[in-house]
């Protein structure tokens, strides 16, 4: 079976060669280059990324902030080809623990150069690239949603439902579409994200 992951990073690269450093994402304040550097990072440099999760910490933040440094003085083509091909020592160099890992990480920034683009389009995937999304869905969906004020429960056809947000709320947000659109939902880009939303 493919490792969706991995064909994500492919195309990601390939992407990232083709718009250039300076491409607009959707993540807030990034361009492709920062984006590269978050990659890499997260791949290959544990001794850095966890500086990711807690930036104000004096050593913590101060390491991640020369890492970052060093990966953005690095020529665009050697960056993206770190992004493609992480080092030996990475998770993402082992099929299984790169597809759990890596699967929706790669799939959402892949979406968030795509999307960016001035002239993007839709593209159809494959069933089982939706069900890798699903399963994702499935495993982090209720702590992805828990910052919603709403009960939220995603429903993509013939998948299933997650349900996440706030039990107790008096309200029942319905989100439904295609498990890759309910995940890229989920992870914080719901004006870019082609789902149908009622309230119960």
């Amino acid at each position: 079976m493919t490792n969706f992951a991995n064909v994500e990073r492919r195309h990601l690269a390939a992407l990232l060669r083709r718009v250039g450093p300076e491409a607009p994402t959707l993540c807030e304040g990034w361009n492709a280059r920062d984006l590269a550097v978050h990659l890499v990072i997260r791949d290959g440099r544990p001794d850095a990324a966890v500086g990711i999760f807690a930036p104000k910490l004096p050593v913590l933040g101060s390491h991640l902030k020369t890492v970052e440094n060093k990966y953005n003085d690095m020529p665009w083509e050697e960056l993206v080809d770190l992004v493609e091909r992480p080092p030996l020592h990475s998770p993402g160099r082992w099929s299984p623990v790169d597809k759990r890992m890596n699967t929706g990480e790669f799939f959402v920034h892949h979406e968030d150069v795509r999307r960016a683009q001035p002239q993007w389009h839709a593209r159809q995937l494959l069933h089982d690239e939706q069900k890798d999304l699903w399963n994702i869905l499935k495993l982090m969906g209720p702590a992805m949603l828990r910052k919603e004020s709403n009960s939220v429960v995603l429903l993509a056809n013939g998948f299933g439902a997650v349900r996440g947000g706030k039990r107790s709320a008096r309200h029942v947000d319905l989100v439904r579409g295609e498990p890759s659109e309910l995940l890229l939902w989920a992870f914080g880009r719901q004006e870019q994200a082609d789902v149908d939303i009622t309230q119960e």
